[in-house]
C-alpha cells in the first residue's frame, strides 16, 4: 500500500515536473499578418497603428510573407512574432484548443 502511494507520489512529481519545463515555441504558420506589398514587409495586427505603410496591402499568414521572402515592417513587427518560452504544458494546451495562443490576434 505505501509503496503504490509514493510509487504514484512519484509519477505526479515527475509529470508535473515535465509540463514545466518550458520551451520555445514559434508562431504557428497561419498567424496572420498584413502584407505591404509597395516596400515588400509584412506588418503583425498588434503594430500596425505605429506601422509605416502604404494603401497597397493585403491579408495572409506568416507563411505567405515568408515565402514571398517579405521583411518584418518594424522591430515591433519583429518582436511581436519572435519566438517565446513556454512550459510544455502551455504549448500543449495551445495545440488542444484549450487556451489561446499568444499570437492569436
Amino acid at each position: 500500500m505505501k509503496r503504490g502511494l509514493l510509487i504514484g507520489i512519484g509519477a505526479v512529481v515527475v509529470v508535473a515536473g515535465v509540463l514545466s519545463i518550458p520551451v520555445e515555441a514559434e508562431p504557428p504558420p497561419d498567424t496572420r499578418v498584413i502584407l505591404e506589398h509597395t516596400n515588400k514587409r509584412y506588418i503583425s495586427p498588434p503594430c500596425y497603428e505605429q506601422a509605416n505603410k502604404t494603401n497597397n496591402l493585403a491579408e495572409a499568414d506568416i507563411r505567405k510573407a515568408q515565402e514571398l521572402n517579405y521583411q518584418p515592417e518594424s522591430s515591433c513587427t519583429a518582436n511581436s512574432l519572435a519566438p517565446i518560452k513556454q512550459p510544455i504544458a502551455s504549448v500543449l494546451a495551445v495545440n488542444l484548443g484549450i487556451k489561446q495562443s499568444h499570437w492569436d490576434w
